[in-house]
């Protein structure tokens, strides 16, 4: 049964627990002279809210198999996971890479900017694929239930393929927290687009991409690497997850 709970209006809070005994959502409310809450209309917007991270919690997700085919052309995979929950980091280089993880387990659920569900439809395509937000307690839930979640640790896309950004320290203190290993993924494309997209914002970069995908469908090589212990230094651990995943980068051969 999930749990619903309110705090006091001096605290403005609503807490959802789920099964697992984790609090998934918490949102704060503030309330007008009249005592009406302005981010949930009554019962009914209460109930929607915990329905919603209810489903979204324990809906298996399905990988967007037909739109990697369109987009990415063949998938290879290098390397096993291990069973159990597990932390997967990649590398992030394009758009795509979002759908690339459910190939490696399908079951995988990827953190993504909460801009992504405030459009509708986006949304609902972004709830279908496992999708959910960026959040440690969000991710430390999940990974404590027995699922396997996904993370860019750049939070940024490097488009020519290079691996100059800092990795950030969300990813090891999420594995920390939530006990379980981390795994290195390495994202190889058939092609990249040159240094003429430099000059536009990452968003425009992925829209001229997306509009260009023809170009760029030249298949992709997916290298999983061995399972990291998350346990140390979180800024020393972060610095040696980088180099475990600009390490299983291919070499290729002229």
């Amino acid at each position: 049964m999930v749990g619903l709970g309110v705090s006091s209006p001096e605290s403005r809070r609503i807490e959802i627990t789920l099964p697992s005994g984790s609090v998934l959502v918490r949102l704060f409310n503030k309330r007008d002279r009249s005592g009406a809450c302005r981010d949930c209309a009554g019962v009914g917007g209460v109930h929607s809210v915990v329905m919603a991270a209810f489903e979204n919690s324990h809906e298996a997700p399905r990988p967007a198999v037909s739109l990697v085919r369109m987009l990415v052309g063949a998938v290879k995979v290098v390397g096993t996971l291990p069973e159990g929950p597990v932390l997967l980091c990649g590398n992030h280089v394009s758009y795509r890479d979002v759908f690339l993880f459910g190939m490696i387990r399908a079951s995988a659920r990827l953190l993504v900017h909460p801009l992504v569900f405030s459009f509708p439809f986006l949304k609902k395509w972004a709830l279908r694929w496992g999708f959910v937000q960026v959040s440690i307690d969000d991710a430390v839930a999940v990974l404590r239930q027995g699922q396997t979640v996904a993370i860019c640790p750049t939070g940024l896309v490097e488009a020519l393929g290079d691996a100059e950004l800092p990795f950030k320290t969300g990813a090891v203190r999420i594995a920390q927290q939530a006990g379980v290993p981390m795994v290195p993924v390495y994202f190889y494309y058939g092609n990249y687009p040159g240094r003429w997209v430099m000059p536009f914002s990452i968003t425009v970069q992925n829209m001229i991409l997306f509009c260009l995908w023809p170009f760029y469908r030249r298949g992709v090589t997916i290298v999983v690497g061995a399972p990291m212990d998350p346990t140390g230094d979180v800024k020393e651990r972060t610095k040696e997850l980088k180099a475990a995943v600009v390490a299983l980068k291919p070499v290729v051969r002229v």
